[in-house]
C-alpha cells in the first residue's frame, strides 16, 4: 500500500501518475487531507482515503505532500513508522528533522516540477543513508512515473528548487514572449505557439541525443553577419543570459532563506 498525506498540486500529480502510468490500482493507494472536500474527486475514481495515522500504520510508503509550514501539525498526527519509506516533497524541511519528528530513519526527500503531470517532470532527489538498495530501487520504480529521477546531495536542493522547480514558469514567461514576438511579425497565435513549442521541443531532444554543449549549436546556426548574429548580439546588449543567471540564483537565495526561516520555527516549536 501506499499512502499520501495531502493532496495539493503535488500530492495530487503524484495519486494520478501512480495509476496512470499503471505502476499502481486507485485502491491500492490512501490518501490524507485536511480539507475532505478535495478527496471527494478521488474517491469517485476509486482511490480510499484514511487518517494520517492509519496511513502511517498500514502503508509500505507514505509520500508527505504538506506544505512546510503545515509540517508540525500533520508529525503530530503520524503513528509508528519505523518500518515505512517516507517520501517527502515538503521544500526546506530536512531530512534530519523527519527523522527526528517521525522516528523513521528510511527518508527521501524528492523536489518534482510541472511537467511530472505528463510525466516528462525532473524530479531531485536525495535520501537517508538507511535508504537501502532495495528501498531505493522501490522508490525509483514510483518516483519514475513522474519522470527523470536526478540524485543529488540534500545541500543542493535549493538548487534544484530554483533550476528545475521553479524554472518552468521562467520557460513559460520565455515562450510567451516568443509567441508575441511572432504575433507582432504578423503570424497568428495559432501558427506562432506551434513553432515555438516545436523549436524548444526539437532543440531539447537535440542537446539530450547528442550531449554536445549548447554554444557549439548556436554557432552552427550562427552565419558570419546574418539574421542569427544580430540577435544573438542583441540579446548580449539586453544583458539577457546576466537576467536569467540572476533570476535563477535570487530564486535559490530565496530557497534557502525560507529553509532557514522554517528551521527557526522548527527549532522554536521543539
Amino acid at each position: 500500500m501506499i499512502g499520501i498525506i495531502g493532496v495539493g498540486n503535488i500530492g495530487s500529480i503524484i495519486a494520478k501518475r501512480l495509476v496512470e502510468s499503471g505502476l499502481l490500482k486507485p485502491e491500492e493507494i490512501l490518501l490524507a487531507n485536511r480539507s475532505q472536500h478535495k478527496l471527494i474527486p478521488f474517491v469517485e475514481k476509486g482511490y480510499r482515503t484514511a487518517t494520517p495515522a492509519e496511513i502511517s500504520r498500514s502503508c509500505d510508503v507514505v509520500f508527505l505532500c504538506v506544505k512546510p509550514q503545515d509540517s508540525e501539525e500533520m508529525f503530530s498526527q503520524l503513528d509508528t513508522l519505523t518500518s515505512t519509506i517516507i517520501v517527502s516533497t515538503m521544500t526546506a524541511v530536512p531530512i534530519e528533522r523527519i527523522v527526528q519528528k517521525t522516528n523513521c530513519q528510511k527518508v527521501v526527500r524528492i523536489m518534482p516540477n510541472v511537467p511530472a503531470m505528463i510525466g516528462r517532470g525532473v524530479v531531485g532527489v536525495s535520501r537517508s543513508s538507511q535508504v537501502d538498495k532495495d528501498d531505493w530501487e522501490k522508490c525509483c520504480t514510483l518516483l519514475s512515473s513522474l519522470g527523470t529521477i536526478v540524485e543529488v546531495e540534500e545541500k543542493h536542493l535549493a538548487a534544484v528548487t530554483a533550476l528545475s522547480g521553479s524554472a518552468p514558469a521562467f520557460i513559460f514567461v520565455i515562450i510567451e514572449a516568443l509567441i508575441d514576438a511572432g504575433i507582432r511579425m504578423g503570424l497568428s497565435y495559432e501558427r506562432s505557439r506551434l513553432m515555438v513549442l516545436e523549436t524548444l521541443r526539437g532543440s531539447s531532444e537535440l542537446l539530450l541525443k547528442l550531449g554536445d554543449h549548447p554554444g557549439e549549436f548556436r554557432h552552427v546556426v550562427t552565419s558570419p553577419a546574418g539574421t542569427t548574429i544580430e540577435g544573438v548580439y542583441r540579446m548580449e546588449r539586453e544583458g539577457v543570459r546576466g537576467a536569467l543567471m540572476k533570476t535563477i540564483h535570487e530564486t535559490y537565495l530565496r530557497a534557502l532563506q525560507l529553509q532557514r526561516e522554517l528551521n527557526q520555527r522548527g527549532e522554536g516549536d521543539g
